[in-house]
């Protein structure tokens, strides 16, 4: 990516994060980028163009960073390691990056054509929605339902780690990690599981 336009990202991130959308100007945007105002509009036609690509940015590196490696080993393997990256993921972000909650409160969110972005970026984790669902591991859910019931967790404990709200201990995250892989199997793959354990 051009080097510009991603200090032009970060900045523009790094405003929305600490102080809110509200009042946001191309000015304070070059200003905290080190760029002259004219350079931003040489990349995006106005401010609604970068929101709507700073959305699509944002998504880009959360998807990087929550999908490494999520297409190998099996298919438990790989909902806990995208789990286990999502808390990673979570505590490792500063007051310069967006928050799970600022994210979601952007305005396009929930246009056709984001929404569409945002199903191709998180393809990876499609895939093993519909895998789980299609062996009958899964309960027949939609892939949001999925996510809010075992996924969702993930981000609430990785903020509250990284607020110092909780320590991180890997043993007891296994623990949690394995409860939420649990709430999304049918009861027979449950049953398999306790029996297999035993």
């Amino acid at each position: 990516m051009d080097n510009k336009r991603e200090l032009i990202f970060k900045a523009t991130e790094k405003i929305i994060a600490t102080k809110g959308l509200q009042g946001l100007s191309m000015q304070q945007i070059a200003q905290e980028a080190g760029v002259a105002a004219g350079t931003i509009y040489r990349y995006f036609t106005d401010k609604e163009e970068l929101i709507s690509e700073l959305r699509k940015d944002v998504l880009r590196v959360v998807a990087s960073h929550i999908l490494e490696n999520c297409e190998e080993g099996t298919l438990e393997q790989r909902f806990k390691r995208v789990w286990f990256n999502i808390v990673d993921f979570g505590r490792q972000r500063t007051h310069a990056n967006l928050s799970y909650e600022q994210y979601i409160h952007l305005p396009g969110i929930d246009t056709g054509p984001h929404q569409a972005f945002e199903r191709s970026t998180f393809e990876g984790l499609h895939h093993i929605f519909t895998e789980g669902r299609d062996a009958g591991v899964f309960h027949n859910l939609q892939d949001k339902t999925l996510f809010a019931t075992s996924l969702e967790p993930a981000i609430a404990l990785g903020r509250s780690i990284r607020r110092g709200q909780m320590q991180y201990d890997k043993t007891e995250l296994e623990f949690v990690c394995n409860l939420c892989w649990q709430s999304i199997l049918t009861p027979s793959n449950t049953t398999q599981k306790e029996q297999s354990g035993r």
